[in-house]
């Protein structure tokens, strides 16, 4: 993910696309009298980069390269923000493919290397394509099959796009959302993230009640289709609430890897408005957490919107960083 100049003249980056405190950037600035004077050095070169974890996102940028190293936003000229750690295509595609066996949609098959997944329309994940075998196919039959077999459910044919799993222009479309994170940690050491956390009031249940669902996705969801939806994982799956009319839920399924890493994924983590600030998140994602333990995971994941900055910044203190990102388009 890049920022540039285009989005704010000032600082050199586009505001809605910040990196978030804790993520590992590249950063480019110019040479010159506003970088660093270690940095200039005598090669005649306008532009260089530095690689680290981003420690303060004010001005002067903080980035731990062997070491903070500050760097003022008016030299700034593009951020680049990467993985954690190095990932390679087949460790993106292996967490793609459990992610899908959490989340698949009432009805799924398999087309040219394409995971085809449908919900009645009842959310873009359940009712999308996502590429998860290698050469997956982008061919013009390809693609007419696709669009036929959505069309076949009265649906709009929307492809998952998972950074670095299709070459780049292959697929054109209109976007559908913005960029989607994909976040992950491990679970060894969760619960040092959550210490003290109230979970003895976190209810779980192995299926979705009313309730549940209209705190979801509000009073007038179709609950038939929803709790299908939902409850559709081809792996456990538990459902978090606090209160007889939930004021904080969660979702959580665990599904294994091609490589036997078994996933939490944790989904639909909302907490009324008037109830945030309260514990109550951390108190639900505790108790998934410990559910999932139980059941296995080694690691969690969870997706979230690039430009959600309460969502991103809160998951990156409990200890989550940057495994991929992914976009959606509809053909």
């Amino acid at each position: 993910m890049t920022t540039n100049p285009s989005g704010d003249p000032a600082t050199g980056v586009s505001g809605d696309r910040l990196p978030f405190v804790g993520d590992r950037i590249v950063v480019r600035y110019r040479l010159g009298a506003e970088a660093p004077a270690d940095w200039r050095g005598g090669t005649g070169a306008t532009l260089s980069d530095v690689t680290g974890v981003l420690l303060d996102d004010g001005d002067p940028l903080v980035v731990d390269r062997d070491g903070p190293q500050s760097i003022p936003r008016s030299a700034v000229t593009s951020i680049r923000v990467l993985s954690r750690v190095t990932v390679r295509n087949s460790e993106i595609r292996r967490l793609e493919a459990a992610a899908a066996a959490a989340w698949p949609g009432t009805e799924s098959a398999m087309l040219g290397g394409w995971l085809l997944r449908a919900g009645g329309g009842f959310t873009r994940r359940a009712n999308s394509a996502v590429p998860l075998e290698f050469g997956c196919g982008t061919d013009a039959a390809t693609m007419t099959a696709l669009r036929r077999w959505y069309d076949q459910r009265d649906l709009p044919t929307v492809i998952a796009l998972p950074e670095r799993l299709l070459p780049a222009g292959q697929i054109t479309g209109r976007p559908v959302g913005g960029e989607i994170q994909v976040l992950v940690r491990d679970l060894d050491d969760m619960a040092d993230a959550t210490p003290g956390t109230p979970i003895e009031q976190v209810r779980l249940d192995d299926a979705a009640t009313a309730s549940w669902l209209r705190a979801y996705r509000g009073p007038d969801v179709d609950l038939t289709t929803a709790a299908a939806v939902v409850g559709a994982s081809r792996g456990p799956v538990v459902f978090a609430s606090i209160g007889d009319h939930p004021d904080a839920i969660g979702r959580a399924t665990v599904t294994e890897g091609a490589d036997g890493t078994r996933w939490l994924g944790v989904t639909a983590l909302w907490t009324a408005p008037q109830r945030r600030r309260q514990g109550r998140a951390r108190a639900v994602l505790a108790a998934l957490v410990a559910w999932g333990i139980e059941c296995g995971a080694h690691r969690a994941c969870v997706q979230t919107e690039a430009d959600n900055r309460i969502a991103g910044t809160w998951y990156r203190t409990l200890g989550f960083g940057l495994h991929h990102t992914s976009r959606y388009l509809e053909l």
